[in-house]
């Protein structure tokens, strides 16, 4: 760890160690930088790969039907969840990065204090970090969308944005009509331990999936070894009264005036980008709270400010991060 980061002038910092972050690391050791590091809150890299992949799951290079190529010096081959892990693994191994990476360390400033230097304030000993450049790569599923309504206290336990917590043989209720959620109700399926599933979508066709994920989810509920609850909204959940189990089981009241009862609400809404961090790093927004960047070099309208992957877009590739990363790292090679 350094000593005193305000001591030493960075030349990049990388926030988020997620797929942008870890092919920013790469791509700024290939360029010949080697005063950055990259800093991340959760203990590991590619966290929410970690959390929200199911094991086996997938990782594929395009997203929604929509192709994407890489044009970086990282790239992966597309296989299951463990595999692509071991795959970063041994880039990051290969590229002698491991010690880059600082884990558990919040970032909640980035400021620029002269023409040319900003400092990344953290919540740990790193303190306030002093460098020229800044990646921001924290991705939005690190902050997930919660419904309007309220979560009582008691049943808190029971509500969860992953499938983490679930249990064999529990009633759940998976909330959500994109590809999170249809990928954990017909997983949770094919699991096998018992669960009764029911999607709650509050349209009535499922039309956010992709094509592979809509005609599985499909499938099951033809088979009803999925039950459908779509086309209603939740009004509210509520603790189950007297009930004998603690925490006390979920009662979800729908807006048609029906109600059910759940062990477990799993609520798979997609996440935000981190509005309130971007606007006080003084980036400018669009309406749906994006940064302004420029296409070609992910700079945003501030000078030596970029920002990368899922922050940016909501296309949610793995490939357009690690692209992103090389747009980025390219154009800080040129100024350095």
């Amino acid at each position: 760890m350094p000593q005193n980061s305000c001591d030493k002038l960075y030349d990049l910092i990388i926030i988020g160690a997620g797929p942008g972050g870890v092919a920013s690391a790469i791509e700024a050791k290939l360029a010949g930088i080697n005063k950055f590091m990259i800093v991340e809150k959760a203990d590991n890299h590619n966290d929410m790969i970690r959390k929200f992949y199911k094991p086996g799951k997938r990782v594929d290079k395009d997203w929604q039907g929509k192709k994407f190529e890489f044009i970086g010096n990282v790239t992966f081959e597309e296989c299951s969840k463990e595999e692509y892990l071991a795959q970063m693994d041994k880039k990051i191994k290969e590229n002698k990065i491991e010690g880059r990476f600082y884990y558990n360390h919040h970032v909640y400033a980035v400021k620029k204090i002269c023409d040319d230097i900003f400092a990344v304030a953290t919540d740990h000993e790193l303190g306030a970090i002093l460098t020229k450049n800044v990646i921001i790569s924290i991705g939005r599923m690190g902050k997930p969308n919660k419904p309007a309504y309220k979560f009582p206290g008691a049943i808190r336990p029971r509500l969860n944005f992953n499938l983490d917590k679930v249990q064999p043989g529990e009633k759940v209720l998976i909330v959500g009509g994109g590809d999170t959620a249809g990928e954990y109700a017909y997983g949770l399926v094919d699991m096998n331990i018992g669960c009764d599933v029911t999607l709650n979508y509050r349209r009535d066709k499922i039309i956010r999936m992709n094509p592979t994920n809509k005609d599985m989810v499909e499938k099951y509920i033809n088979e009803e070894k999925i039950h459908s609850k779509l086309g209603v909204d939740i009004e509210s959940v509520e603790p189950v009264e007297d009930d004998d189990v603690t925490p006390p089981r979920v009662k979800v009241n729908y807006k048609d005036s029906t109600s059910e009862i759940f062990d477990r609400v799993v609520y798979a809404l997609g996440g935000t980008s981190p509005v309130d961090f971007l606007k006080n790093s003084g980036i400018k927004l669009n309406e749906w709270g994006e940064p302004h960047y420029n296409p070609e070099t992910m700079e945003t309208n501030i000078k030596g400010l970029y920002t990368i992957g899922d922050v940016v877009t909501s296309a949610g590739s793995i490939a357009l991060a690690f692209n992103h990363a090389h747009l980025a790292l390219k154009d800080i090679a040129k100024k350095l």
